[in-house]
């Protein structure tokens, strides 16, 4: 059964900056009805679809039992770690186009998957 959500508009999220960044992106994957203790037993997904072409994988995170240096895995940590695939697949983006203004502009959650389209 598909969990698939609406695309959730995202431009407001700070992929540059951590502190900033972190609590609105994760409010955002609450409202898309995000579990986070999925990633205790699925990997978690990363598509990206970059101005409107086909999603395209560009992180995975597997199923993790404990946190760093054998840490309990927590929400924080299971976010964090989404929150950097993402960051790091925009600067991906941006080396690609200089110059450039590239964000995220929305968000979808299917199950263990986040699809997000750059613009």
């Amino acid at each position: 059964m598909s969990t698939e959500t609406q695309p959730l508009q995202t431009d407001h999220i700070n992929f540059k900056d951590f502190d900033k960044g972190y609590a609105p992106f994760a409010e955002a994957l609450r409202s898309l009805g995000f579990n986070w203790q999925i990633a205790l037993t699925e990997d978690l997904k990363g598509f990206c679809r970059v101005h409107g072409g086909d999603a395209q994988l560009f992180f995975r995170l597997p199923a993790a039992t404990q946190g760093p240096a054998g840490t309990e895995v927590t929400e924080r940590t299971v976010i964090s770690n989404l929150w950097s695939g993402v960051s790091e697949t925009l600067a991906v983006n941006r080396q690609k186009q200089p110059g450039k203004l590239i964000k995220v502009r929305s968000m979808q959650l299917d199950g263990s998957t986040l699809t997000f389209s750059v613009s």
